[in-house]
Order: C-alpha cells, then sequence, then structure tokens
C-alpha cells in the first residue's frame, strides 16, 4: 500500500505540477498590479515593496481572476520581521492592544496609513487640526475617543497643541507589566520639581499620581480628580480643632483650597504637615 502510494505521488509531480505550471501565470509585483492597479506608484518601504513577501495566493486566485484565498498578513505575520533584534516590538504578546485583539494593520494599515481623506478633504473619523499637530496623537483618538473628549477639558496635557504626543507617555507596542518604569517615574520625566524622595513625603503622591491628577484631563485647575477641598476630603477630614472658629462651626474660608496653607502638597524636607 505504502509503495502504491509513492507511485502514486511521484506520477502526479511528474503530469500534474507542469500542468498546472502553465496554467499558472508567473507571479511578480507586476503580475499582481494588473488587477491591484491602486498599488501602482504606491510608495512603500524597500523591505516591503515584495508583494510576496506578505501575500501568498493561490494559483486560482491567479488564474481566475482573484477568486481563491490568498495570505492576508497579520500580527504574526508583520512580527516575524518586526520582532527580531526589535526591543520596541519584542513584548507586543503584553500589550493592551494585543490582549485586546488589535493587529498592526489595524494602526499602520497595510500599504499605507489606515486612514485615509474623505472627499479630499477631511480624515474620516479624525480631527485633522491634531492630525497636523500629531498624526499618532489623531491616530490614537480614533478609538480612544474618551481620551479625545478630555483633551478638549480646560486643564489636559498640551497633546492637541503638539506640545506632547501619547507615545511620550505610552507604549502602543508593550505594556504597564513589562515596563521598567511605573506611572510615578513616567511623570517625573517632565516634573521633575515634584518628584522625591522627600523627608515628609504624602503617602498618595510616593503611591500613584493619578490619585489626585488625571493625565488626559480635567475640568479642574492642574488636572485634580475632584476640585479643592473635596479632592483633600477623600482621604482627611476636617478636624474641629483647627479648622473651626470659636464655636466649632466651619467657616466658608477654610473650605477653599487646602494648599492655601498645605503648600508642600508633593512633599516636604522641612515640615510633616506639608506646610512649607
Amino acid at each position: 500500500m505504502r509503495a502504491f502510494l509513492f507511485l502514486l505521488t511521484a506520477w502526479a509531480g511528474l503530469h500534474l505540477a507542469p500542468a498546472l505550471a502553465q496554467e499558472t501565470p508567473p507571479v511578480a509585483n507586476e503580475t499582481c498590479q494588473t488587477c491591484h492597479v491602486a498599488m501602482e506608484g504606491h510608495k512603500v518601504n524597500a523591505y516591503h515593496n515584495d508583494c510576496l513577501g506578505c501575500h501568498t495566493p493561490e494559483p486560482k486566485h491567479l488564474v481566475e481572476g482573484g477568486e481563491g484565498s490568498m495570505k492576508f498578513p497579520g500580527s504574526d505575520n508583520c512580527l516575524a520581521c518586526h520582532k527580531s533584534n526589535d526591543h520596541k516590538r519584542m513584548n507586543w504578546a503584553f500589550s493592551a492592544h494585543s490582549k485586546a485583539g488589535v493587529e498592526c494593520r489595524n494602526c499602520h494599515g497595510v500599504h499605507s496609513p489606515d486612514i485615509h481623506m474623505k472627499n479630499g478633504r477631511e480624515f474620516k473619523g479624525v480631527n485633522v487640526g491634531m492630525w497636523k499637530s500629531d498624526a499618532k496623537s489623531a491616530l490614537c483618538m480614533t478609538c480612544h475617543t474618551d481620551v479625545a473628549a478630555r483633551m478638549n477639558m480646560p486643564s489636559h496635557h498640551p497633546v492637541k497643541e503638539g506640545g506632547l504626543s501619547c507615545v511620550s507617555c505610552h507604549d502602543p507596542h508593550s505594556g504597564k507589566q513589562t515596563a521598567l518604569a511605573g506611572t510615578n517615574q513616567q511623570c517625573a520625566k517632565c516634573h521633575q520639581n515634584v518628584s522625591g524622595p522627600k523627608v515628609f513625603e504624602h503617602a498618595p503622591v510616593v503611591e500613584d499620581c493619578t490619585t489626585c491628577h488625571n493625565p488626559h484631563g480635567s475640568p479642574n485647575r492642574r488636572l485634580l480628580q475632584l476640585a479643592q477641598p473635596m479632592q483633600c476630603l477623600q482621604c482627611h477630614s476636617v478636624t474641629a480643632n483647627r479648622h473651626a472658629s470659636q464655636n466649632g462651626t466651619l467657616r466658608g474660608a477654610q473650605l477653599r483650597n487646602c494648599t492655601n496653607c498645605h503648600s508642600a502638597i508633593h512633599g516636604s524636607h522641612s515640615d510633616p504637615k506639608l506646610k512649607y
């Protein structure tokens, strides 16, 4: 039985393969462009100039004008080249994007960026002004619409103004588990004046900057999650012996800005109550 199968396979290789080769046109970039005319003259990276480097069309696809399957590159295909010797993408499997099912082509496109102009003027789903100031952030905002809304609040990081980019703080190809620095270290890259260590430290400052601040935008000054004094009252109760008048009632002036007295809110070298 095995000998019969061997002879049958050999016969098929000798007689059917030449016939199939004659029916199938030679495959090259020019062959693809006979149908995919939109790709003619398209500027691609030097390493992406071969259609067969990513696509493997079946003979039926070539012979019958588009019928049959063709390998469509996914993230695994991209990482076959962009993973080795590339520390920026080596942790893709741990990233939030990968876990959410996002693929490389969702952001980078296949042959060009995945955002195209509509009617020759407007970008689909993209703020044109942000696209001009920072194309990477504009691309992020097409999915992260909640963050885009916060960027329009009175207090926000200058992303839409072009002073910062989403990738200045976030690594789209990696995740929190693989980051060597935490949130506070990320903030301290720019906000070095409030970074520790301090002799007297404020506990939430040491733990996480986002306990008090929303980094993407807030209706309150200085990116605070809540306006003063409510932000402070989330942890600190107002004591009558220190913040009340002589008859024990609280005065309006004492419930305005806690930082009027406790100015060293990020830590102090001299005062345990963070006044100096």
